[in-house]
């Protein structure tokens, strides 16, 4: 099936503008998904549908590298002003 990019993404694309953003998953007893995008995005990989909430209190990661392999590697997330909700879960 061929896939067509529209004009508005073509546009956004030339600017050279692109800033990467984050979707996490904390798991707690009920998961907690949020994104340090600006706004909410809704994620459909894999036939599932999953909102990431918009968070400002993402600081920011720690150094990590993609693999091409399933790996389990460690990443340290830094969190300021943390609603008080997901802190009493910890």
């Amino acid at each position: 099936m061929t896939r067509s990019l529209t004009t508005a993404l073509k546009n956004e694309l030339a600017t050279n503008d692109i800033r990467p953003f984050h979707l996490i998953t904390l798991g707690f007893g009920t998961p907690v998904n949020i994104t340090d995008c600006s706004f909410p995005l809704t994620s459909s990989i894999s036939g599932s549908s999953v909102t990431y909430s918009a968070s400002d209190f993402i600081l920011g990661f720690s150094n990590f590298t993609e693999q091409a392999d399933v790996t389990k590697s460690s990443l340290t997330i830094s969190l300021s002003g943390a609603d008080q909700t997901f802190i009493s879960v910890v």
